[in-house]
C-alpha cells in the first residue's frame, strides 16, 4: 500500500517549549489551550513545519469541480518582509517529506506585513477591536466539547496523536514516540489490540524498550471499557511502574478498548508491531479526526490512498489544491478548488462555496468527508475554520483553539488568517479575534 515516509533515525529532540519568537506584539494574553489530559505533549517537540506550498506557483487560481465550475480571484496584499538569517512558520518554500521531521531551528522571527495596494485597508481595519466601540457580547459557540477527565484522552485524540501528535507528521513511525500498554488479559490482547501497543506483563518485565522509557512522548495505558477512576490492579502496577511520585503521569484511554475499536477498528489487529522498521513497513497514517465520524482533515498522499479513503469509509473530499489530482472520481463526490498556497490568494470568495458543498453533505448522517490540500497545514485547514465559525456560530479564535487541539500543525498563511477575521466581521458585524495573538504563533 502506497504511504508517504518521513523517518530519521535518530533521536527525537524534546526541547521543553516549542521555539517560535516573533516580533508581533499582541496586546492581549491568550489561555492556554485546554487540556484534555494530554496537552503537555505539545511542549515536548518542536519540529519545523511542513510546507504546504505546491511545486508550481504561477500566481494564478481556478476552479474545476465535478459538481461546478466557478470564477474565483485574487487579490494582491498581506506580503511580508523575512529576516533572512532563520526560517519562519508563516514563511513556507518547497519542501521534500524527508525533511518533515527535521529539527526546526531557534529564534525564528517575524516582521510585521508590509501592505501593497489599497484593496488591503478594508480588511485591515477590521483585524483590531473597534475604536471607542464597547464590544458586543460573544456569539454563544455550539462547537461540540471534548469532555474528558483529568490524565484521561479520548478515542478520537489518541488516534490523532497517533496521526499527527506533537507537532509533526510520521512521528507513530518512530519506536520511542508513543508507549501504548495494553492492560488486559493475555488472551484478550492476542486476540486483538491498539496497533503498536504491547501487553502490560511485557511491560513490566522490562522486555520491550523499558530501557528507554523516559525519552517516550507520552505513555498511553488502557484496559477493556476504561471507566474513570476505576482502574484495573494491572493498570494500577503499570501506572506506578511508569509514573514514580513526582514525574509524569500515565494517560488512561476513556472508554477503553471497546471504545477505541467502535470508532477505529482498523487500527486493532493482531500483529507485533513494535521497531521502526516494522512500523515503516505495515503502518497507515491517516487523516486527524475534526468531527468524529463526520469530518477529516487531512494530506493529499491520504486524499489518494484507497486504503485511506476505505477505511475512513469517506464519501465526498474537498481538494483545495494543484498538486493532487482527484483520483477517485467513480466513487467519490468531489468538490475541486485549485488554489496555491500564497498570502495573495482570495480563498474568503470560496467560503460559502464550500460551506453549502459540506452542508448538503452532511444532511446524509452516514455522509463523511475529508477535506485536504497538500500537507493539510494551511488552505484546508482555512476552509474547515470558515466552516466551524459559521456553521458553529463561533469566533475564529474558539474554532481555531478546537481545530488546533485536534491537529496541532494547522497554520493559515497570513493572508488566510485575515481573510478569516474578515469573514469573522461579516458573521457577527464586529471583530473579536486579534491577528497578532499567539494563539496564531
Amino acid at each position: 500500500m502506497p504511504m508517504a515516509r518521513a523517518i530519521q533515525h535518530n533521536s527525537l529532540s524534546l526541547p521543553s517549549s516549542p521555539q517560535k519568537t516573533y516580533t508581533l506584539s499582541s496586546q492581549n494574553q491568550t489561555q492556554n489551550e485546554e487540556v484534555n489530559g494530554n496537552d503537555s505533549i505539545n511542549e515536548k517537540i518542536s519540529q519545523r513545519r511542513p510546507s504546504d506550498l505546491p511545486k508550481k506557483s504561477n500566481g494564478s487560481s481556478k476552479n474545476t469541480s465535478t459538481t461546478s465550475t466557478l470564477p474565483t480571484s485574487q487579490s494582491q496584499g498581506f506580503r511580508r518582509l523575512i529576516i533572512n538569517d532563520g526560517p519562519t512558520t508563516r514563511k513556507r518554500s518547497n519542501t521534500d517529506v524527508p525533511a518533515i521531521m527535521s529539527s526546526s531551528s531557534n529564534g525564528f522571527k517575524q516582521q510585521l506585513p508590509t501592505i501593497n495596494g489599497s484593496t488591503n485597508e478594508k480588511s485591515l481595519s477590521h483585524h483590531n477591536p473597534q475604536q471607542n466601540q464597547s464590544a458586543p457580547p460573544k456569539p454563544k459557540s455550539t462547537l461540540p466539547a471534548s469532555i474528558c477527565q483529568p490524565s484521561y484522552v479520548t478515542p478520537s485524540k489518541l488516534f490523532n496523536m497517533m496521526g499527527y501528535g506533537l507537532q509533526n507528521q510520521y512521528l507513530l513511525m518512530h519506536a520511542h514516540y508513543l508507549y501504548i500498554i495494553d492492560c488486559r488479559s493475555r488472551e484478550k490482547f492476542n486476540d486483538s489490540h491498539i496497533v503498536t501497543a504491547i501487553h502490560w506483563e511485557d511491560a513490566l518485565n522490562g522486555n520491550v524498550y523499558i530501557s528507554v522509557v523516559e525519552r517516550f512522548s507520552e505513555i498511553v495505558l488502557y484496559d477493556e471499557k476504561g471507566v474513570f477512576f476505576n482502574t484495573t490492579a494491572e493498570m494500577r502496577r503499570v501506572s506506578n511502574r511508569f509514573s514514580p511520585h513526582g514525574s509524569k503521569s500515565c494517560i488512561l484511554l476513556a472508554g477503553g478498548f471497546e471504545a477505541f475499536r467502535i470508532l477505529f477498528p482498523f487500527v486493532c489487529n493482531q500483529a507485533d508491531i513494535r521497531s521502526t522498521v516494522d512500523r515503516e513497513k505495515f503502518l497507515t497514517i491517516y487523516p486527524s479526526v475534526v468531527l468524529d465520524n463526520q469530518l477529516y482533515l487531512g494530506t493529499g498522499h491520504q486524499a489518494t490512498n484507497w486504503k485511506v479513503v476505505r477505511d475512513l469509509k469517506l464519501t465526498h473530499i474537498i481538494n483545495i489544491s494543484v498538486e493532487h489530482q482527484c483520483v477517485f472520481a467513480d466513487k467519490i463526490k468531489y468538490l475541486h478548488i485549485e488554489l496555491e498556497d500564497k498570502e495573495d490568494v482570495l480563498l474568503k470568495d470560496r467560503f460559502d462555496e464550500t460551506i453549502h458543498f459540506m452542508n448538503i453533505a452532511f444532511q446524509n448522517p452516514t455522509n463523511r468527508i475529508l477535506v485536504h490540500c497538500n500537507l493539510g497545514i494551511s488552505r484546508s485547514s482555512t476552509l474547515i475554520l470558515a466552516y466551524l465559525m459559521k456553521t458553529y456560530n463561533s469566533t475564529l479564535y474558539e474554532a481555531y483553539k478546537f481545530l488546533r487541539h485536534r491537529r496541532p500543525i494547522v497554520c493559515p498563511n497570513i493572508g488566510f488568517l485575515h481573510q478569516l477575521i474578515e469573514y469573522e466581521h461579516d458573521l457577527f458585524s464586529y471583530t473579536y479575534t486579534d491577528a497578532n495573538d499567539r494563539l496564531f504563533h
